[in-house]
C-alpha cells in the first residue's frame, strides 16, 4: 500500500504553483511598476514643453539669452528626486537641484552623462520635440525628458532627469505594491495550506479504504471457505446419509484435526434388507445427526452399520442403541477410541477388520 501517495503528489505540485504564481506576479508587478513610470515620464515631457513655452514666449517679447534661461529654471521649485541640466554645444551650463547648483558648469556633456544610455538619450533629442527616456547614471536608474531648441542661433539641450526610486517608492504605491505582494502571498499560504491538508486527509481516508477492503477480502476468505464446509456437509449429511465405506478414511482423517477427545464405534448386523430398511427409518429420527453412518461392505448375505459417536457419554450412546436395534438386530463388541491414543484412521481400519471377523 502507497503511504502519503497523493499528499506527496499534490505538495510538490502546490510548490510548483506557488513557484509559477510567484513569478507570473513579479513579472506583472515590473509591468506595472513600468508602466507607472511611463505615466510619469508622459508628465515630466509637460514640464519640458512647459519650459520650453515660456522660453518661446519671452523670445517673442523681446531678446532671450542664457542668463533668461537660467532665470526661468531657478524659478522652478526644487525637488529632492528630481533636477535639470541644461547644456550649450557639447559644455553644461546649468544643473539644478537641491544640492547641486553651477556645480558641473563648464563640465563637457560627455562628463556629466557618462554612461551609454544618458549618451544615447542625449544625442537622440531633435529640436523642438520633447523626448523621453529609462537611463543609468553613475548607478542609479533615471526617468529622462529633454528637448533642443534654438536662440540666437547657438542650440541648447534641456533635460530633466527623475530618479526612479524616488517615483516607486511614493507612499500611496509603496503601500499598494506592498498590499498587493502580502495579498498574493497570504493567498498562496493559505492555498497551500488547505490543499495539503485535504490531501493528508485524502490519504488518511485513502489508508482506511484500503484498510477495509483488506478487511474486506479476509472475511470474503472466511466465507468462501464456510460456505465450502457447508456445501461438504450438505453433500455429506449425516443425517441423512449412510456412507459407504470407502469414505471412511476421510472422514477418520478430518475428525483426528478436530477438537474430538473420545470417539465410540458400534456396529449392528441385519439378517435381511427388511431390517435394515426400518433401521435406516428409524436412526434418522433418534439418532439424527449424533453420529456417522458407515455401511459395513464385503460381507455375504447380511446387512450391517457402523456408527461413529463423537463426545458423547456411554450412558448415552447405551440408551440410544437400544431403542435402535431390534429384537433380530445383532449389535457387535463396540470400540472406543481417546484422544492419544494411536492414529484415528488405523483404530478404525483394524475395528472393522475384527467387525468383519466376527460377522
Amino acid at each position: 500500500m502507497k503511504k502519503n501517495r497523493i499528499f506527496k503528489k499534490v505538495s510538490i505540485a502546490m510548490i510548483i504553483f506557488s513557484i509559477v504564481l510567484s513569478g507570473v506576479v513579479l513579472f506583472q508587478l515590473k509591468i506595472y511598476n513600468n508602466s507607472v513610470l511611463e505615466i510619469y515620464a508622459r508628465q515630466q515631457d509637460q514640464y519640458i514643453k512647459l519650459v520650453l513655452d515660456q522660453i518661446n514666449i519671452r523670445e517673442s517679447e523681446s531678446d532671450v539669452d542664457e542668463k533668461s534661461i537660467k532665470e526661468i529654471l531657478g524659478s522652478i521649485d526644487n525637488s529632492e528626486k528630481e533636477y535639470w541640466t541644461l547644456s550649450k554645444k557639447d559644455s553644461i551650463v546649468f544643473v539644478k537641484d537641491v544640492t547641486e547648483t553651477d556645480q558641473y558648469r563648464g563640465f563637457s556633456t560627455a562628463s556629466y552623462y557618462v554612461s551609454e544610455s544618458g549618451k544615447k538619450f542625449l544625442n537622440s533629442l531633435e529640436k523642438n520635440k520633447v523626448h523621453h527616456d529609462f537611463i543609468t547614471q553613475s548607478g542609479k536608474s533615471y526617468i529622462a525628458s529633454g528637448t533642443l531648441f534654438e536662440i540666437n542661433g547657438t542650440e541648447y539641450k534641456i533635460c530633466l532627469l527623475t530618479n526612479q526610486k524616488f517615483v516607486l517608492s511614493n507612499n500611496d504605491f509603496m503601500q499598494a505594491q506592498i498590499i498587493i505582494v502580502i495579498s498574493v502571498a497570504s493567498m498562496l499560504l493559505m492555498l497551500l495550506v488547505i490543499t495539503m491538508i485535504m490531501a493528508g486527509r485524502n490519504d488518511k481516508k485513502q489508508i482506511e479504504i484500503d484498510g477495509l477492503k483488506e478487511q474486506l477480502r479476509t472475511k470474503n476468505i472466511s466465507i468462501e471457505n464456510i460456505e465450502n464446509e457447508l456445501r461438504m456437509l450438505n453433500e455429506y449429511d449425516v443425517k441423512n446419509t449412510v456412507f459407504k465405506e470407502k469414505t471412511v478414511d476421510n472422514f477418520m482423517e478430518k475428525l483426528e484435526t478436530k477438537d474430538i477427545s473420545f470417539i465410540r464405534f458400534e456396529t449392528i448386523v441385519f439378517k435381511e434388507k427388511k431390517a435394515y430398511d426400518k433401521f435406516l427409518q428409524r436412526v434418522q429420527w433418534v439418532v439424527g445427526k449424533k453420529a456417522l453412518r458407515f455401511e459395513v461392505s464385503g460381507i455375504n448375505d447380511k446387512y450391517a452399520v457402523m456408527l461413529v459417536f463423537i463426545d458423547h457419554s456411554r450412558e448415552e450412546i447405551k440408551n440410544i442403541m437400544q431403542m435402535l436395534a431390534g429384537e433380530s438386530d445383532k449389535c457387535l463388541r463396540p470400540g472406543e477410541w481417546n484422544k492419544g491414543d494411536i492414529e484415528l484412521k488405523k483404530y478404525c481400519k483394524a475395528y472393522l477388520k475384527k467387525t468383519k471377523e466376527k460377522i
